[in-house]
């Protein structure tokens, strides 16, 4: 898989899907294990320690996919319509055609940064017993609640009145549905603490200023089965802990 590879293809089979695109390194051998890489807000399934990621696992002969979730990178559709729910759809969706394309798995792990890191635990937790770990990279945690917060009150007061908002994500600016606010409160904090069983670790940057350090801590201290990793001076993105980062994982998935 490189940067100039053509995408595998995941075409819509329902009313208001879009076509998403898909990279697939498939094992060296058959029931072999399964990485997913779940990639952050405006960020892509290309992204830097996606590919660190693709290029370590193919080296050690299993599989290895990472997907485009809607309005990201060359999946069809827009971020104004983003949400949890849809990216869980999105996971659902990638997950069955992977299941199609290879056959008999071993297990599945998923690899989430950020937005991916929180779908990662999502999905996971409303599918119990189908993920054999989490790696999760700063999950977002209270993405949308942290978001509105950050406007400010006359900002906020406007995005709940007009439905709609202009977001900055990194380099990226773009409109965002009031949607993506009410649907966050299908997914109390509290209530993934609860549902979660599959065994998960978090990485988190100590100086993370995008996702705080401590909503990781106090997950991983409230929540049984997961495990925190803090990087000491770590940022958000941990992009130059790479190797640390893939260390980390590969042994925490055994």
């Amino acid at each position: 898989m490189t940067t100039e590879s053509p995408p595998r293809w995941i075409e819509p089979e329902h009313e208001g899907e879009s076509r998403l695109a898909l990279d697939l390194i498939p094992a060296a051998s058959s029931n072999s294990r399964l990485w997913v890489f779940l990639h952050g807000l405006s960020s892509s399934r290309r992204g830097d320690k996606a590919l660190y990621f693709a290029r370590q696992i193919a080296r050690r002969g299993e599989a290895f996919a990472s997907l485009d979730m809607t309005g990201h990178g060359d999946s069809e559709g827009d971020l104004f319509g983003l949400s949890l729910s849809r990216n869980l759809r999105d996971v659902e969706r990638g997950i069955v055609y992977l299941e199609e394309q290879l056959g008999s798995l071993q297990t599945i792990h998923l690899v989430g940064s950020s937005m991916g890191g929180l779908a990662a635990l999502w999905y996971s937790a409303r599918h119990p017993g189908r993920i054999g770990r989490n790696i999760v990279i700063a999950p977002a945690f209270e993405m949308a609640g942290r978001m509105l917060l950050g406007l400010g009150r006359e900002r906020a007061r406007s995005w709940r009145q007009s439905g709609r908002t202009k977001i900055r994500a990194g380099a990226t600016e773009f409109e965002l549905s009031y949607d993506f606010v009410e649907d966050e409160t299908r997914y109390p904090t509290v209530g993934l603490m609860k549902r979660l069983t599959t065994p998960t670790l978090i990485v988190h940057g100590s100086d993370d200023e995008v996702v705080p350090c401590q909503l990781s801590r106090q997950f991983s201290e409230r929540t049984a089965g997961v495990d925190l990793h803090v990087v000491d001076g770590g940022d958000h993105r941990l992009t130059s802990e790479k190797e640390t980062l893939f260390d980390l994982m590969w042994r925490f998935a055994g």
